[in-house]
């Protein structure tokens, strides 16, 4: 199986640098381009299954590229819920929930945010995803989602090392390619929108 996960194009949360994981925004003027280099750059993979987050800005992504029927929406796709986090910065976070802050600083896997979601809890939702896809008998599949989702994914593959997080980057419209074989899954390639 070839699994092509694609990061959704840019939204405003993105070029303002917020922690927005369930908040539901649209792709901006530069999103919607890269959504449509993407469809250039895939127009000519045929995908047996289409799987998206259940956020506007990943379904939108996946339209962008030419799919918009029979889509496999999938909450263990989403992004981390960031709780009270969310659409701040990071300095915002630091200035209005010092404390929260600097348990978070200590404790990056176990900290819950308030009204949010753990690492640990996240990471779990992302891996039963992958292990429920081995079972499937596609042939090659696309999957919009997030850069935490991606990274998280990352970590799965290499032997659920959650430290391996903050060693990947996952801009807006970047391609990775992971093949599973023999009941294995690999990275086969990265490659960025531009």
């Amino acid at each position: 199986m070839e699994i092509y996960l694609v990061r959704h194009g840019e939204t405003i949360e993105n070029s303002r640098k917020t922690y927005y994981g369930s908040l539901d925004c649209i792709l901006n003027e530069n999103g919607v381009n890269q959504g449509l280099i993407l469809k250039e750059k895939l127009s000519n993979i045929k995908f047996d299954a289409m799987y998206s987050s259940e956020k506007l800005r990943a379904r939108k992504t996946l339209e962008l590229i030419g799919y918009n029927k029979n889509i496999i929406l999938d909450s263990r796709l989403n992004e981390r819920d960031f709780g009270c986090f969310e659409g701040k910065t990071f300095k915002e976070i630091n200035e209005e929930f010092k404390e929260e802050y600097d348990e978070w600083m200590s404790n990056w896997k176990g900290f819950t945010p308030p009204s949010g979601e753990n690492f640990y809890d996240f990471y779990v939702r992302v891996k039963n995803f992958m292990e429920e896809l081995k079972e499937k008998q596609y042939e090659r599949i696309i999957i919009t989602t997030h850069g935490g989702v991606i990274r998280a994914i990352y970590c799965y593959i290499l032997d659920g090392n959650l430290d391996y997080y903050w060693k990947f980057a996952s801009k807006n419209g970047d391609i990775t390619k992971i093949k599973f074989e023999n009941n294995y899954f690999y990275i086969d390639s990265i490659v960025p929108l531009v």
